[in-house]
């Protein structure tokens, strides 16, 4: 990609080994599929936003 990313396929175990996984990369990664992984970590990164406001 041209825009300095980089896209991988990346074998995983399960939706829910595969989250807890790639929440540990931060803003360093985006999920773009299976929608359900990204669906996932999308929700938890929306209820972390939301603790964390100011």
């Amino acid at each position: 990609m041209g825009d300095g990313w980089t896209e991988a396929r990346v074998p995983v175990e399960s939706v829910d080994h595969a989250h807890g996984e790639f929440l540990r990369l931060g803003t360093d990664i985006e999920v773009l599929a299976p929608a359900e992984l990204r669906d996932h970590v999308a929700e938890t990164v929306r209820a972390l936003a939301t603790r964390y406001e100011g």
